[in-house]
């Protein structure tokens, strides 16, 4: 859907700045309610959140590609109500994975979690191209809609997850009860470097990908030299492979090695994809272009997610059980607004000086977090006993 949706808006606009514009009306419904909705996960079975969220999300896209006009403005609509509906479900799925796994076995959760969505990834802008040129826009929407059907009943599946129960103490007490708890989150990551050092650094990739995945249009046709309908195959099949390869391997060098160490580690490789990209991609004739091209994304896609799993397996180890929902809810919350600015200065930063250029920043920002973490990273831990 993501494919489909950046297709067909850049196919229409042929702008960036459009499809930065898309991640604005993506990102609004967490800026009013994300707080709110992560902190009302804490007092409610994320189960029902789960079944409920992806019930609701299938409705609004069949009923979007049923009635479907050639309106940017309308699709901006769908997107808006999409991502506030989502700001229930990212919060209660994340909470739910330490509530039904064992915390020995959380790094393995992590990795085939990791797995199931690279596959999904995959599989989905694997045939996206082919379903959006041959079966079009809306009878894909439709199909899209269907999995999302088939996440709600996956969901019920799942078991029934205590949660805070507030009775008796009357509606004001219950409702500055509930804003405190926001408040309470909000201190605890403030706070708790254990909790605050996963959690930047997490942002940071999130920001990073984000500012990549809206750029990918431009990413096919100034790197790559690859029509935009491509983009799929080429850019982001590979990219979810190494990240499926990664989430089998990553748990079990958890076993065997520091998780700061393993992230740095991955940090500096990440960093190299970066720069082949930016400076011996464009160099080379295509065949080979498009051969290294996707050796190069696959390294990035594996480099990502040995970061990702052992920061999101450390952060969920060291965040309270009944602070989980409005950790994670407010870490999108967060994400979205630091997300804003890069997604509009990347946009126009494209426009006016080439994708080149806006790697080039991304690149020296993970140099700048790696030389943190080398040099400061365990003091930077250290200092939260004190």
């Amino acid at each position: 859907m993501n494919f489909l949706i950046l297709t067909f808006l850049f196919e229409k606009t042929s702008s960036s700045i459009a499809t930065s514009f898309l991640w604005i009306a993506y990102a609004l419904p967490s800026i009013l309610v994300g707080p709110i909705a992560s902190a009302a996960i804490d007092f409610t079975d994320k189960r029902k959140v789960l079944i409920i969220t992806n019930l609701l999300q299938a409705l609004l896209i069949f009923v979007y590609a049923i009635s479907h006009q050639n309106s940017t403005f309308l699709l901006y609509t769908v997107v808006v109500f999409y991502s506030l509906i989502n700001q229930f479900y990212v919060p209660a799925e994340l909470a739910s994975l330490p509530v039904v796994v064992k915390e020995k076995f959380l790094s393995q959760a992590n990795g085939l979690f990791f797995i199931t969505q690279q596959v999904a990834l995959i599989v989905g802008f694997g045939v996206a191209s082919s379903f959006y040129t041959y079966l079009k826009f809306e009878t894909t929407l439709v199909i899209c809609s269907f999995f999302l059907l088939i996440a709600a009943i996956a969901t019920t599946l799942l078991p029934r997850m205590g949660y805070d129960k507030r009775k008796g103490d009357g509606f004001e007490t219950n409702f500055f009860a509930f804003f405190k708890k926001i408040f309470d989150g909000y201190e605890l990551i403030r706070k708790d470097r254990y909790v605050l050092a996963p959690f930047l650094l997490l942002i940071s990739l999130q920001v990073i990908v984000t500012v990549i995945a809206i750029n990918a249009p431009v990413i096919a046709r100034e790197i790559f030299d690859i029509p935009i309908h491509l983009a799929g195959i080429i850019l982001v099949v590979p990219a979810g492979l190494g990240s499926a390869f990664a989430a089998f391997g990553i748990p079990k060098l958890l076993r065997k090695q520091r998780k700061i160490t393993i992230v740095s580690n991955f940090l500096f490789l990440l960093i190299l994809t970066f720069f082949m990209l930016v400076f011996v991609l464009p160099l080379v004739p295509i065949v080979i272009r498009l051969i290294l091209g996707m050796i190069t994304l696959f390294t990035a896609g594996f480099a990502f997610v040995g970061i990702l799993i052992p920061t999101q397996t450390f952060l969920q180890e060291k965040t309270p059980d009944d602070y989980r929902g409005r950790v994670f809810g407010n870490f999108w919350f967060l994400v979205t607004i630091a997300t804003i600015f890069p997604v509009i200065f990347s946009g126009t930063l494209t426009e006016i000086f080439g994708i080149k250029i806006l790697l080039f920043v991304l690149a020296i920002s993970l140099a700048g977090i790696y030389v943190f973490i080398r040099n400061r990273g365990e003091t930077f831990l250290q200092n939260s006993l004190k």
